[in-house]
């Protein structure tokens, strides 16, 4: 493998903070949990006593929501990072590059789930809201949140694109796309070719030589294409209504046929 890809230390050091991460984050979930709901004549709770690592302060319901929110959306992303990270290590794949990513996503998951919690809390996306709030549901969509974080964050821009004024098209936008990255950089004919960069959120076919293919799985950053018959080995170029820009390497077209990647677990 290149020096771009990760080595063991690189992945040990990712890891292993991860799976102390959930396991700190259902622990708060557990003292967290708000109290089950007072019977008849009693009178109602006024908070909670947490115990977090030597730290007891009382919370208020409301708060521990909050947290509980954090804690769920944090999960969510730490399991979507863990997932991915032993898919991309059991396939050999993994590049350095994207490690900060694996860390990162656990505090994405963590602000989504947060944000998500209160567009519904209060009301934005449905008429009413309700205030006994059930905290298995808003623990399931704020672990959801943490575990979909990219297609919420395309879904949310959806919504308030709808409700909001879309934004007037700027230079920025209409600058050309810029293509990083191929993932593999060889294959036969039928094998899935990633293609990562800047700017393909409009891209529609990517060129190979003369021979066109569909773009799919499209966003922003990365797209996916099938190698397609009649490609030959040179930079594939993705075309876009902005411009056409080719990749910065090569794609070797390989003879056989596509095989699926050694070791890719069950989804």
């Amino acid at each position: 493998m290149g020096s771009d890809y990760a080595r063991a230390r690189h992945m040990i050091a990712v890891a292993v903070p991860l799976v102390l991460l959930a396991v700190v984050l259902v622990f708060m979930l557990v003292q967290a949990w708000p109290p089950s709901p007072v019977k008849s004549g009693e009178s109602p709770p006024t908070g909670k006593d947490l115990h977090l690592f030597g730290w007891t302060p009382r919370v208020s319901r409301e708060t521990g929501l909050f947290i509980i929110v954090l804690a769920a959306g944090g999960l969510g992303g730490t399991v979507h990072a863990l997932r991915s990270l032993y898919w991309y290590v059991g396939n050999r794949t993994l590049r350095r590059s994207w490690l900060m990513m694996y860390l990162i996503l656990p505090f994405i998951g963590a602000a989504l789930g947060l944000v998500v919690y209160m567009v519904l809390r209060g009301g934005l996306t449905s008429p009413t809201g309700g205030s006994d709030i059930n905290p298995y549901g808003v623990t399931a969509i704020a672990a959801l949140v943490g575990l979909f974080s990219q297609e919420t964050a395309e879904k949310l821009r959806a919504v308030f694109e709808t409700l909001l004024t879309p934004a007037k098209a700027g230079r920025d936008q209409a600058l050309p796309p810029q293509v990083r990255a191929l993932e593999p950089v060889s294959g036969p004919v039928g094998a899935l070719l990633t293609v990562r960069g800047l700017g393909l959120g409009s891209a529609t076919v990517v060129r190979f030589g003369t021979v066109d293919a569909p773009a799919t799985d499209v966003t922003d950053t990365e797209l996916t294409v099938t190698v397609p018959p009649g490609a030959t080995t040179g930079r594939p170029a993705v075309i876009t209504p902005v411009a056409t820009v080719a990749s910065p390497v090569e794609f070797t077209v390989e003879d056989g046929p596509a095989n699926e990647p050694p070791g890719q677990p069950e989804a």
